[in-house]
């Protein structure tokens, strides 16, 4: 495979700047590629033509981006993991896809003693493995990526370089990303659309603002301020806690595009965000995806995001959507509702559960069953409605849980999360907010849910750290 990257192009621009005040110009990062690669010759025993794999432990710190850019440019697959997975995770995946190289923060490196130090990168440390016999890695695999909520999970998603050469691409078309923007790092590494927002920006010479303050501390907008960044990006969770401290009451001059992915934002927030964006002259761009299709699978247009409530957009230039029901055959009109199938460059190549599957080929042959389902507005515009599998029955009645807790919202406006099985339905909701109401609500809007309708009361609904709930934990809860 070629290189992701071009790094000489943009010589001497700034790729990354740190809150440290070290600033990594493209030039530095194209010889790091290639001192990395011949250090990785000399300590790594391989088969011809095979890069080993690599497990990173990421954060964001100019060590740790540098390394990475670097090792994926020099054609070497990745699979990042957070830095603060509890050591026990990490050993058991370890064990599981048996890496060839650790790239890892410095204070780490005593856990690993026996391990030979191949390089330093800063505050990171890239070791060789002592793996006697490592999985062989099939040609076409660039990352493996834990799918949503499941960073501690041997299930990883398999994609390939085509697929990240093409995301890269269309973010950066999209974002409307030029040499010229400085994007701060306000997502963990490990999330799928962190590093589709690196990737794009190593693609068209932009520099990224590298730091590992929170968006949640002052010092990470004094940073922002003071290197006049032009691009954020963010989460649900991430915009939802900047609403509630009012943050995007002031403007930022220097800011030019905002952009949400990794889920639903509410209505409300769309609103308030994308007003804040007209209001001072910027794009707030709204992205749908998976793990599954390298993260963007359609997109909804600054100039859309107010009149557009809900909306997801359009599908990414080079992709398709089609939508299906039960039997996989197709459902056509407008709001009528189906599963969302894409098609596009971007569809991974699989899943990897254990580490034999690393030497698998291309098994969705670019076709993805999202789970989701959607449907389409009088403008062939995108609305994403439900999961597949958050649906029960109740008294013979198919009931969607993401539409209960939407129903709840928009009547009481209370946030609530719904679970259940056949006849038994479970909506829990967070101390402070009222149960009778809900309960209420739900007795007459559901007939069918009354005989088995709870409503309880919990501390916070549990969440990952992207801000999606873990609906397996309140199932668990329910049952209990």
């Amino acid at each position: 495979m070629g290189k992701l990257w071009d790094f000489e192009r943009f010589a001497d621009s700034p790729a990354m700047i740190a809150d440290t005040g070290v600033t990594l110009r493209y030039r530095e990062l194209a010889a790091l590629s290639a001192t990395l690669g011949e250090a990785v010759e000399k300590h790594v025993e391989r088969a011809a033509e095979e890069k080993p794999l690599t497990l990173f432990l990421c954060r964001n710190s100019i060590g740790a981006l540098s390394g990475y850019a670097a090792l994926m440019n020099g054609g070497y697959p990745v699979l990042p993991l957070s830095a603060e997975l509890p050591s026990a995770s990490r050993r058991e995946l370890m064990k599981v896809y048996r890496p060839g190289l650790l790239l890892l923060p410095e204070e780490l490196r005593g856990e690993y003693p026996a391990m030979r130090e191949v390089a330093v990168i800063r505050d990171y440390v890239l070791l060789k493995t002592n793996y006697l016999e490592r999985y062989p890695v099939h040609p076409a695999l660039g990352l493996l990526i834990t799918t949503s909520g499941s960073t501690g999970s041997a299930k990883l998603v398999r994609q390939s370089w085509e697929n990240l050469c093409f995301n890269a691409e269309t973010l950066a078309e999209i974002l409307g990303i030029c040499a010229a923007d400085r994007t701060i790092t306000a997502l963990p590494p490990q999330y799928t659309y962190g590093l589709s927002v690196l990737h794009a920006n190593l693609l068209r010479g932009a520099a990224m603002v590298v730091t590992g303050y929170s968006v949640m501390d002052p010092e990470f907008w004094d940073l922002f301020e003071a290197e006049e960044a032009t691009c954020f990006h963010g989460v649900p969770n991430t915009y939802d806690m900047l609403h509630r401290i009012a943050l995007f009451e002031d403007d930022f001059p220097s800011l030019k595009t905002m952009s949400q992915a990794g889920g639903k934002l509410s209505t409300e927030l769309q609103a308030y965000y994308a007003r804040y964006a007209s209001e001072n002259g910027k794009r707030f761009v709204i992205m749908y995806g998976q793990s599954e299709a390298t993260a963007a699978i359609s997109f909804l247009p600054p100039e859309d995001a107010l009149r557009k409530p809900g909306s997801v957009g359009r599908v990414v230039p080079g992709g398709s959507v089609r939508l299906t029901d039960e039997q996989g055959e197709p459902v056509e009109g407008v709001h009528v509702r189906g599963e969302l199938v894409y098609q596009g460059p971007n569809v991974a190549m699989g899943y990897a559960r254990c580490g034999e599957d690393l030497c698998r080929g291309d098994e969705w042959k670019g076709v993805l069953r999202t789970g989701d389902i959607a449907e389409f507005d009088e403008e062939g515009y995108l609305a994403i409605t439900g999961r597949l599998k958050r649906y029960i029955k109740l008294a013979g009645h198919r009931t969607s849980l993401d539409e209960v807790d939407a129903l709840v919202m928009d009547e009481l406006n209370i946030l609530c999360a719904s679970v259940g099985t056949d006849d038994h339905l479970t909506v829990f909701v967070t101390a402070g907010a009222d149960a009778a109401p809900v309960r209420d609500l739900l007795s007459r809007k559901l007939s069918a849910a009354r005989a088995g309708l709870r409503v309880l009361t919990i501390p916070a609904l549990p969440q990952n750290e992207g801000g999606k709930i873990l609906y397996a934990e309140l199932q668990a809860i329910a049952e209990a």
